[in-house]
């Protein structure tokens, strides 16, 4: 019978007072800077690994405090191996160190249960008291993306503009309900996939729709009795 592989880890046994961290980076170089900042700083590294499968084989006995796991940027890529790692190690905090990220990336990763965001260059400076704090229920994130992280409000057309696209109405629609012009409903959608850190309306609706993530929004307050204008010069149907 053919046996999955699953790529070697180092394990390494914890201490009482120490906070164990499992490592994930694909590149030898990376992974031992990350483990070094880590081991320098008093945490103990329970495994390290180059796979997202190989960490969770090694971490099937004994559950870290926290994972780190090294990747290029938070892509959607990134974000499936968050969503998996949060599916089989239900109470870990999760870091991810990037070589480059942007604060829609970030405020994304955020969303999505990342609970530190930590830059390549910053590694031996800040990982280890990002790692303390976010095992000690905090967030963290950049300094300088603080202000990037956070959604911005959104104005009253804007809301109202994407509410009725939620509800599946062209801009032309929406530009007819709200007697605009399309190019200025264009515009107030644009503006608000931007302050949502979206880029499109599925995206936007996904959002919206979201229990936790649409409720501050101020979208459900628009009235729920909108609906599809009739195209000028046509009786409905009765």
């Amino acid at each position: 019978m053919a046996r999955l592989a699953i790529p070697s880890a180092e394990v390494t046994d914890v201490a009482d007072h120490q906070l164990s961290v499992a490592v994930c980076a694909e590149e030898r170089c990376h992974r031992e800077q990350v483990c070094a900042a880590l081991a320098a700083g008093g945490h103990a590294v329970l495994a390290r690994t180059a796979t997202v499968e190989g960490l969770l084989a090694a971490c099937a006995g004994s559950t870290p405090r926290c994972v780190v796991v090294v990747v290029d940027r938070p892509n959607r890529s990134v974000m499936g191996t968050v969503r998996l790692i949060r599916s089989k190690l239900e109470r870990v905090a999760e870091v991810l160190v990037c070589r480059t990220a942007t604060g829609t990336e970030v405020r994304r990763a955020l969303e999505r249960g990342v609970d530190g965001v930590v830059l390549n260059e910053d590694v031996d400076d800040v990982l280890v008291a990002v790692v303390a704090a976010v095992c000690a229920g905090q967030v963290s994130v950049p300094g300088g993306q603080r202000g990037d992280v956070m959604v911005r409000a959104l104005t009253t057309r804007e809301k109202e503009t994407l509410a009725l696209s939620s509800r599946g109405l062209t801009n032309a629609q929406i530009a007819l309900k709200l007697f605009l012009a399309e190019s200025t409903v264009k515009s107030h959608l644009s503006s608000a996939f931007s302050k949502l850190g979206v880029s499109s309306r599925y995206e936007a609706a996904t959002v919206i729709l979201d229990p936790d993530r649409g409720s501050g929004l101020g979208i459900g307050e628009i009235r729920s009795d909108w609906s599809a204008p009739q195209t000028p010069g046509r009786t409905p149907i009765r």
